[in-house]
């Protein structure tokens, strides 16, 4: 095909307009009767000389000047009108086409002749495709995916077409052509991400308190499209000294967390409880208004994917927390069984996680800071463990959630985004006679993991099910169905031999490097050496003043006290005790006062 009208074969397409096969020059060209047309039906773009099919200079020259006079005619232009120049009969000698080489080969070598240089698409793929019976030219380039790479078929379609014609019997024009799409020449990647680059290649999402967290040196860690602090230096400190100060002032006395990234879903309507009986593993239509409940969410392939607070709002409503990476996922996964499966229930969804400021108040004086503030009562006897109100606290309004993932005196306190500043400079003061001290996403690793608590992510992988983390306790027995359900009664699902979670002490107090595998007797047959489990969460925990760990190992549940080895990467191995996975405060005494 000539070069320049490849080019207006693209524009004239792009445009609408529609093509005609030129045999003798073995080539599409833009059809003038099929132009693109404006909203009222009139032809709005016009092709001459090259660019419409026209080699020949003296025919060049005739076609640019009938398609002047036209686009003059049809503007309501005047002008002057020439003769045309006429046609030389002596144009070029038509060209022979030739679609496959070497001409006069055997079948067999010509059909291993490449099509498509860049997708290694052959002869005899796009032969095979209409043997298939894909003859459509769309559904034979998804086929073979011919004209598919980064040319677009600029090296290869014309040839594919013409294949697929002879496969066919058929003529090329009756074969017809792909769509084609812009840019027809190539862009820069730079053209295409516009101002999408360095600093706001991906936009970074703030909690109202990032700038507090800023001037005061956090250090922070990519969660999802957050930045969270991962902890609060301060002065010389490491990283991991102040891990242990921020950890041994909340359990102490009082420690807040910005929280503001998890998950906030709103689920409201008359179907929403059966609706989030099937998006959890466990019941959600029984909890009553005032109440919260942890839940666990599974895939259609029975894997954990995600976990949170659920509190019942009203007769029609509950609010979903979900983790902080989770949010747009977990809305998603609900639109989509909404939109795809349950299209005629009555429930809506609405992502509110950035409406929201939520701060958790954790430690034995996290009550007295509370009620320091004032507005509302926060007594046991007021909110319970697991339980929720509305309020006033300190003159901000407030929903105070009684819920714990470090283990101690936990309230988590949500106000409206534009006020999460300013409460959160009221707790700071506030708890200024306790010692009050922010702390950091590894600090709150580190305590989830001291009392056994999951995390989405560590102890999950997209192969983990429920029943590998022992919280058979979280599938009810009381539904028939949820999301997951009959994947998890597969074979290799019950499989008694699945590894299950545990915690892990080493003997000599030290850390197991994360990830790291247990040994087993004898070797695979690959040559490598059997395992039996493997880490998902390992820290030293200044509470207990030694390493701790959780892991999946092979029946491990029954196999409390037995010592196994895990393989570091430097080729040693370190011993550790099989324990039970929660190490502090295992009767919840100190959450629950």
């Amino acid at each position: 095909m000539r070069w320049q009208c490849r080019v207006v074969v693209h524009l004239w397409s792009h445009c609408g307009g529609k093509l005609i096969w030129d045999d003798a020059e073995a080539m599409f060209a833009p059809d003038p009767e099929r132009g693109p047309t404006n909203q009222v039906g009139e032809t709005f773009v016009i092709s001459a000389g090259a660019a419409s099919g026209q080699f020949g200079l003296d025919t060049l020259l005739a076609d640019a000047h009938a398609a002047g006079l036209k686009a003059g005619k049809e503007t309501g232009g005047k002008a002057a009108r020439p003769k045309a120049p006429e046609a030389d009969a002596r144009n070029e000698a038509p060209m022979e086409a030739v679609w496959m080489m070497p001409q006069g080969a055997n079948i067999k070598l010509r059909m291993k002749a490449w099509l498509d240089y860049q997708n290694d698409v052959k002869v005899s793929d796009v032969q095979l495709a209409a043997r298939e019976g894909y003859e459509s030219v769309e559904h034979t380039k998804r086929y073979t995916t011919l004209g598919m790479a980064t040319d677009q078929g600029k090296l290869s379609n014309i040839n594919g077409l013409a294949t697929l014609a002879d496969a066919l019997n058929a003529e090329i024009p009756q074969v017809g052509t792909t769509t084609f799409r812009p840019p027809y020449t190539p862009i820069s990647m730079g053209a295409i991400a516009g101002s999408a680059r360095d600093e706001v290649f991906q936009p970074i999402r703030q909690t109202p308190m990032h700038a507090w967290h800023e001037q005061n040196n956090a250090f922070f860690e990519p969660v999802g499209q957050w930045r969270r602090p991962y902890c609060f230096p301060r002065g010389s400190e490491t990283h991991a000294q102040a891990v242990e100060r921020e950890i041994l002032q909340t359990r102490e006395s009082l420690g807040l967390l910005d929280a503001s990234t998890l998950g906030k879903l709103i689920v409201k309507g008359p179907d929403a409880g059966k609706f989030l009986d099937l998006m959890y593993t466990n019941m959600m239509s029984t909890l009553k208004v005032g109440k919260c409940r942890y839940g666990l969410m599974c895939s259609e392939n029975g894997f954990l994917m995600d976990d949170g607070v659920v509190a019942r709002i009203d007769e029609d409503t509950w609010l979903c927390h979900t983790t902080t990476g989770g949010a747009e996922r977990i809305h998603a996964h609900m639109e989509e069984w909404l939109q795809t499966e349950w299209w005629d229930w009555k429930v809506y969804v609405a992502n509110v996680t950035e409406q929201l400021a939520q701060v958790a108040v954790v430690g034995p004086n996290a009550r007295k800071v509370l009620e320091k503030l004032g507005g509302m009562d926060v007594s046991k006897e007021a909110i319970a463990f697991m339980e929720w109100k509305d309020g006033t606290l300190g003159g901000f309004d407030a929903r105070v959630y009684r819920i714990s993932f470090s283990g101690e005196l936990s309230y988590e306190i949500a106000v409206p985004a534009s006020q999460g500043r300013a409460f959160w400079d009221a707790l700071l003061e506030a708890g200024e006679e306790f010692g009050v001290m922010p702390y950091g996403t590894e600090a709150l690793h580190v305590m989830r993991a001291e009392k056994g608590f999951i995390m989405i992510g560590d102890e999950t992988d997209g192969t983990i099910i429920p029943q590998d983390l022992n919280m058979q306790w979280a599938i009810s027995k009381k539904k028939e169905d949820f999301i997951g359900k009959r994947a998890q009664e597969r074979s290799y699902m019950v499989d008694e031999n699945r590894w299950k979670l545990v915690g892990l002490e080493t003997l000599d107090g030290s850390v197991i490097p994360d990830g790291a595998y247990a040994a087993d007797e004898g070797n695979n047959p690959n040559g490598q050496r059997n395992v039996q489990g493997r880490v998902t969460s390992t820290y030293y925990s200044p509470t207990l003043k030694r390493g701790i760990a959780m892991g999946i190992v092979k029946n491990g549940p029954n196999r409390m006290g037995e010592v196994i080895e895990f393989q570091k990467t430097d080729g040693t191995s370190i011993k550790a005790k099989i324990v039970d996975q929660v190490f502090y405060d295992k009767d919840g005494e100190k959450q629950n006062v």
